[in-house]
Formats: structure tokens, C-alpha cells, sequence
């Protein structure tokens, strides 16, 4: 990658950020080039459309990578921010869920991937076709809001999907959902007192 190109290239290339520098997935980028130049983020699309991205295997050795990144990110919040997150662990689904309620709390889309060829591919799609709208990347997006705050609320772990859906419909905002508190939960049919601790430790615990 060409630094001096950036600049001229941004409208025809994704903008890699040199912190990215060695990442195997930019080797898999095929219907688009890119050029290494400044972001506050990984990966820049366009000017609305930026991405972090995040193995999880790299999540699981420096926990607090993450939350660093996404608190100097704060003073540069772009429209659209996207975390791609390579799944790249055995048994990842804690991790995932421990990751989305962290992207969803601050507004970021978390998009998965299996490989760094997929990571790439994701990338792709952002930069060619995110111009016509981000819902062709999951038909999810287009779905009410209650059904995504249904299906966040149903990723913490010993939470299913009855709970997830009795747990919205006494919240009418996310703000009164994150102030929700344990005796309501516990008022709820189905929820013990394990699953009345894992939301509450999902929605009150430090992401870093």
C-alpha cells in the first residue's frame, strides 16, 4: 500500500489504517484496492461508513483493547460505524454476546465473519455497496426496533428468546431498559435468580 496515494485514492479504495498493517484479511480484498492513509477507525469506506475490526482470539488475550479503542473513538463518530468481528475461537457464543451488548449500548453495527478471507468480503460490500442503503447486508436491519432490542437482550447468556420478548414489553425505551431494576426482573415469569443476575451484570458492568 502506497501512503501517498491515500488521499487521491479515498473515492476508489478503502483507506486502511497503519495499525492494520500485517493483517492477512487485506491480502483477500478483490473487487476493490486499498491504500494505507488516515483513520480514526480500521477501515475507512467512506465518510460515513467506517470500520473496527476485531478477532476474537486477539479479544480474549487483551480485553481491554476494545473499550480503548471505542472510547477515543467517541470524538470521531462517523454515521455508520461498524465492528467486523472475526470468529476465530471455539466456543465463541459469550464472547459474541459480551461483544454486542457493548456494540449495541454505543451504537455500533457488529457484523461477524469466519476467516480473513470473509472478513474481507465484508469490507467489500461496505465500500461497493453501502451506498444503497446498509440493508442489504442483513435483512435484520430493516426489522422494528423492539425486535432488535429483543434479540440483544436474548444474547446474554441463560436469557431465551420468552424472556427476551417479557423483558422488552415492560420497557418502552432502552434508556428504561438499562435502568430496569432487580425486583421488576424479578416479577417477570421464568426469571430466576441466575437470569435476573446475568442481565443485570450485562447492562450495569464496566465494558472496560
Amino acid at each position: 500500500m502506497d501512503p501517498e496515494a491515500a488521499t487521491q485514492g479515498e473515492k476508489h479504495c478503502i483507506v486502511v489504517s497503519p495499525r492494520q498493517r500485517g493483517n492477512p484479511l487485506i491480502r483477500h480484498f478483490v473487487n476493490v484496492t486499498c491504500v494505507e492513509g488516515e483513520t480514526h477507525y480500521d477501515y475507512k469506506l467512506t465518510e460515513s461508513i467506517q470500520a473496527l475490526f476485531l478477532s476474537l482470539k486477539y479479544h480474549r488475550m487483551h480485553r481491554g483493547y476494545i473499550g480503548a479503542r471505542l472510547k477515543h473513538l467517541r470524538q470521531h463518530r462517523v454515521k455508520n460505524p461498524f465492528i467486523v468481528c472475526q470468529v476465530d475461537i471455539e466456543d465463541p457464543q459469550d464472547t459474541i454476546a459480551e461483544i454486542t451488548v457493548i456494540t449495541f449500548t454505543l451504537g455500533y453495527r457488529m457484523l461477524l465473519s469466519w476467516s480473513a478471507r470473509e472478513s474481507a468480503a465484508v469490507l467489500e460490500a461496505l465500500k461497493i455497496d453501502g451506498h444503497k442503503g446498509l440493508e442489504f447486508l442483513n435483512p435484520r436491519l430493516e426489522q422494528p426496533h423492539l425486535q432488535i432490542v429483543q434479540r440483544i437482550i436474548a444474547s446474554i447468556r441463560h436469557v431465551n428468546n420468552t424472556d427476551s420478548i417479557a423483558i422488552a414489553s415492560r420497557c418502552s425505551t432502552v434508556k428504561q431498559l438499562m435502568q430496569i431494576k432487580p425486583e421488576q426482573l424479578e416479577n417477570i415469569h421464568g426469571l430466576g435468580k441466575r437470569k435476573v443476575k446475568a442481565i443485570l451484570s450485562a447492562f450495569n458492568d464496566t465494558f472496560f
